[in-house]
């Protein structure tokens, strides 16, 4: 009895600091940070120490996370590597002579579970199109995920509102075509990949199609001009030059 006294009193001992509470990992264009509160209780003097778990593999400890300071932050940018892995982390409390237990967070995926960022984007005209350039969000990580993006762009006429959509594959260069000239167009560009739609709108930027077409005003001054030109031309044979009409002639072009 004695024993087993002594063991709960030991255990008591041990784990009587607040489990740290509200674990969650906040991840935007895959950097990822750790946020926790200490427990209801927590001696001021505690310390947090932080773990992680790789998919089926053993927990390790988080080296720059081994010894924080209530509300401290843990980026886990580095040990979350993959994108496309699965991970785990743990917080726990303690003290020079106590520890609670562990705390964990839900299972975290890297990709899928990030907020992306709102892609850059260079807007101009080109005639009756728009001329898109697109870079996608800056990432925190030194992997190619090119294959993964997707892109969504909004078009929008100023005029009426009157809009449409578009999706493609992700690319730089990009041509919306078959616009009115001369009209003013405003576009929004949203990036997602295949794992996330988890993503923030592009700022939205406006511009015109391109110059009027001058072309059909032109080409109806050059026909009214042709035709009185015409007009006059048919008038001076038929006064000067058609049969019967010498007294025309001398009056066009007066003898010496």
């Amino acid at each position: 009895m004695l024993t087993w006294t002594l063991l709960l009193l030991l255990m008591d001992h041990v784990l009587c600091v607040p489990v740290p509470v509200n674990i969650s990992i906040w991840s935007f264009n895959l950097e990822h940070i750790l946020h926790f509160v200490p427990g209801p209780g927590t001696p001021a003097s505690a310390r947090f120490t932080v773990q992680a778990l790789k998919f089926s593999r053993k927990w390790k400890d988080v080296p720059q996370c081994a010894t924080m300071k209530p509300g401290q932050q843990c980026n886990l940018t580095l040990v979350f590597k993959d994108p496309l892995d699965s991970y785990q982390a743990r917080v726990q409390a303690f003290t020079p002579n106590q520890r609670s237990n562990w705390t964990k967070s839900a299972l975290f995926q890297p990709l899928p579970d990030t907020m992306l960022g709102p892609p850059r984007l260079m807007l101009s005209g080109c005639g009756n199109c728009l001329l898109l350039q697109v870079s996608p969000p800056l990432l925190k990580t030194d992997q190619l995920l090119s294959l993964f993006w997707k892109l969504h762009v909004q078009v929008q006429r100023s005029r009426d509102g009157a809009q449409f959509n578009l999706s493609m594959p992700m690319r730089e260069g990009i041509r919306v075509e078959h616009l009115q000239r001369g009209v003013e167009y405003c576009v929004t560009v949203v990036v997602h990949t295949v794992f996330n739609d988890n993503s923030t709108p592009g700022k939205r930027l406006c511009a015109l199609s391109g110059p009027p077409d001058t072309a059909p005003v032109a080409r109806a001054w050059l026909v009214a001009v042709m035709s009185v030109l015409l007009f006059f031309l048919l008038g001076s044979w038929l006064l000067c030059w058609a049969p019967g009409s010498r007294a025309l002639w001398h009056r066009c072009w007066p003898g010496p």
